[in-house]
């Protein structure tokens, strides 16, 4: 028999699926769903709207649920979800990003709304990134937001699993960033820095003055990522 949490974990999947959104308020939940949650397990004697708040509110300890105050939604991160497919709002899309919840598909360039939300997707993992590294380029000083990018380890086109992960990128000025993309630089698995030497004085000093990888504060590079970029890049 089932638990009420995997039961009310069930339901919700089922509801979020049925209206192809991610939202519901707890009042639509008793309404549609709670009543197949308790003859699933069997409820007597219980009170089940009461049981339901202290399972949503476990779900949502358990940061499977964001709950937005003002509008009384409950928004169900629990599982993966394609940022296309879905409007959800900044707090709840960065809290799936820092999870690493969110997909990023490849669409069409006519598809409008699609297009709207990748980018705003996009948007937030950059704005997460800067802040993972404290508004700073990992490799030196650079600290002027408009010339830090979020760079990827796995590029886009190679490893769809990875553009939405924060263990996937890494801020970089706009001079590290290339040398990161086109192989002059790389990471070993302990973040130690590995240099390829360049044709060019420029490239040379700058490579020179590159010493230390600073470490974010909350979500490391992940060995995996570093692993395929030292592939990609022939240092493996």
């Amino acid at each position: 028999m089932s638990t009420w949490r995997e039961e009310v974990l069930n339901q919700i999947r089922i509801m979020t699926q049925e209206h192809k959104n991610l939202y519901f308020t707890r009042q639509e939940f008793i309404e549609q769903r709670l009543p197949f949650v308790a003859e699933a397990i069997n409820t007597k004697g219980e009170t089940p709207s009461q049981t339901l708040s202290r399972v949503l509110q476990e779900l949502r300890d358990d940061n499977i649920l964001d709950f937005v105050d003002n509008q009384g939604l409950y928004y169900f991160i629990g599982d993966e979800f394609q940022i296309e497919e879905n409007d959800v709002p900044e707090e709840v899309l960065d809290s799936a990003i820092k999870k690493n919840k969110v997909r990023f598909n490849v669409i069409e360039t006519d598809e409008t709304l699609r297009q709207a939300r990748q980018r705003k997707g996009q948007a937030r993992l950059r704005q997460l990134t800067l802040e993972n590294y404290n508004y700073q380029c990992a490799l030196c000083d650079v600290s002027e937001p408009s010339l830090l990018v979020a760079s990827h380890l796995a590029r886009w086109a190679d490893c769809p699993q990875g553009r939405g992960d924060l263990a996937n990128v890494v801020c970089l000025c706009r001079w590290h960033d290339p040398l990161l993309e086109y192989g002059f630089l790389s990471f070993s698995d302990d973040y130690r820095l590995l240099k390829r030497e360049p044709h060019s004085m420029f490239l040379e000093q700058l490579l020179q003055s590159t010493n230390i990888y600073r470490k974010p504060r909350e979500i490391p590079l992940d060995p995996v990522y570093l692993a395929l970029h030292r592939e990609r890049t022939h240092f493996s």
